[in-house]
């Protein structure tokens, strides 16, 4: 039988490849972890490469492989963060959001798992716990370099920090929020959070400035927001009653 020689130069460069493509995904969470260990990182390559082609079973098979090596709170907290993943890409929400809450609780700088709690927060109308994430998530952001920081997604997270701040009646801290967001490409709608920011904050004209740039920029919304600020304009909104 003929020896198959092995390419082990080849081999190597598809590692490196794998490696970058997850660092590029996952850089501030995954380089600090297993730096001291080749093998596990060969191993998480291997875990990362079947998440993401959604092979969840076989990614948390070798998560768990894995688990033992978790030595540093790097190690740990990028563990519980891709468990968190496989969930997610497997579909279980609450269990995501679950592992997610747990590798925050051991620290790290990655600022998409806590961008999900924020947003999942905010649709409970958990909105103080909200506030709490999208600001990690937002500072999370701000200490990437220039290359990998992502400003439509800080220009997102500081809209919905606006709102949740906007809902708690945190007035000047919501109008702060919205103005840094203005330095970052705008989400469609936007303007209706300020619109909703100054009605609650009783400003009538500055409300119809931005119920009309909704009009040219997302009409879809108007209706809806109209009909919101409006009731809170009046004191009929039920989370933003006249002060007495």
């Amino acid at each position: 039988m003929n020896n198959i020689p092995i390419d082990f130069e080849s081999a190597e460069f598809a590692l490196q490849q794998s490696w970058e493509v997850h660092r590029q995904a996952f850089g501030p969470i995954l380089e600090p972890a297993f730096a001291e260990n080749q093998q596990v990182r060969i191993l998480l390559i291997n875990a990362l490469n079947h998440i993401s082609r959604r092979e969840v079973k076989r990614g948390m098979e070798i998560l768990k492989e894995i688990h033992p090596h978790c030595i540093y709170d790097e190690d740990k907290a990028a563990w519980t963060f891709f468990v968190g993943l496989c969930f997610e890409m497997g579909g279980a929400r609450e269990q995501m959001l679950e592992w997610y809450e747990k590798a925050g609780q051991i620290g790290h700088r990655f600022y998409l798992p806590y961008l999900k709690l924020a947003k999942a927060a905010h649709s409970s109308a958990q909105f103080d716990k909200a506030k709490g994430y999208y600001k990690t998530a937002i500072d999370c952001l701000l200490e990437m370099s220039e290359n990998d920081k992502d400003e439509i997604i800080l220009g997102s997270a500081y809209t919905n920090l606006t709102s949740c701040l906007t809902m708690l009646h945190q007035y000047p801290e919501a109008e702060s929020a919205w103005e840094t967001a203005q330095q970052y490409p705008a989400q469609p709608g936007a303007d209706a959070t300020a619109a909703i920011l100054y009605a609650a904050m009783g400003n009538a004209e500055k409300t119809a400035t931005y119920i009309e740039k909704l009009k040219e920029k997302y009409p879809a919304w108007v209706a809806q927001t109209q009909a919101m600020t409006q009731q809170i304009l009046e004191g009929r909104h039920p989370a933003f009653p006249l002060e007495k």
